[in-house]
């Protein structure tokens, strides 16, 4: 089950004041489902005062540790309420870009995968299917090695493990699923996919927000005051929509320049065209 919250603030200044007077507060429900999926919208309506917290908890019940809302929403944690955030489904994302780029660039790839935590090994199977140039930079060498010789030893794939960032500075495509906090010191024409904003300004721009339409019954499921793509990461980390996981963006962005399936793919081909003329 999935719950969104919102707060309709209808609270008045003036005159306006005088009539919220005589109206009261009041809680919308409504209940939409969808497969297996079942989505709860709790909508307050805010004429006077604060929110009654207390009203919220029947209809919230124990969802209200993974309450859908909008950003800037102040929560009661004393209450155990707490905002939904997941990276799981921009993680998925991030790398489902990387795989098609690598699918529709004919010249040869050289990709790094930036993994310190190791939790993206199974990645390199993938990646390995679409060029021999594959090199992962991480502290959890022991464990991609062990990956690196089962692939070898599988499909005659070579993976390169090093712990150190001088491996990016040759690399076209650079996949870094977790926020960057470091200066990666790479190609100004490199493509840099991640899964959060970098905190770090890298010499080339770093693709991060990722959006796909909404299949039909999911987005009729929606209350209309969630983003859809927030909305897909709950569908996907809370209801085990687990087919928006193979989604592929149909735009994307760095914050400053959005991007279509087509034009990222261009950049990636420029770059490995320079680099074939250099």
């Amino acid at each position: 089950m999935i719950t969104a919250f919102h707060i309709m603030d209808n609270t008045r200044t003036g005159v306006g004041a005088l009539l919220s007077l005589f109206r009261r507060n009041r809680i919308r429900v409504e209940h939409r489902y969808c497969d297996a999926v079942a989505v709860t919208s709790i909508v307050y309506e805010l004429h006077r005062g604060k929110v009654t917290w207390a009203s919220v908890d029947r209809f919230a019940g124990d969802q209200r540790a993974a309450l859908l809302c909008r950003e800037g929403i102040s929560l009661p944690s004393d209450r155990g309420y707490r905002r939904f955030v997941s990276d799981e489904l921009r993680i998925r994302l991030c790398e489902n870009a990387a795989l098609y780029l690598l699918n529709n660039c004919t010249y040869p790839v050289r990709v790094a995968l930036i993994d310190d935590s190791g939790d993206h090994a199974g990645l390199c199977r993938y990646l390995a299917e679409s060029t021999d140039r594959v090199t992962v930079v991480t502290g959890k060498t022991r464990l991609y090695l062990d990956e690196a010789d089962r692939l070898l030893q599988e499909k005659g794939a070579v993976i390169s493990v090093t712990k150190g960032i001088s491996a990016l500075k040759n690399a076209d495509l650079i996949i870094a699923p977790a926020r960057l906090e470091g200066d990666l010191h790479c190609a100004d024409n490199a493509v840099i996919l991640s899964a959060a904003e970098p905190t770090v300004a890298q010499n080339a721009p770093v693709i991060h927000d990722y959006s796909f339409d909404l299949p039909r019954k999911f987005s009729e499921l929606k209350p209309d005051y969630l983003d859809d793509m927030y909305f897909a990461s709950a569908l996907y980390t809370l209801a085990g929509a687990h087919e928006l996981g193979s989604s592929v963006f149909r735009r994307c962005t760095d914050g400053r320049t959005i991007h279509t399936r087509k034009s990222l793919t261009e950049q990636l081909k420029k770059r490995l065209q320079a680099v074939q003329k250099s």
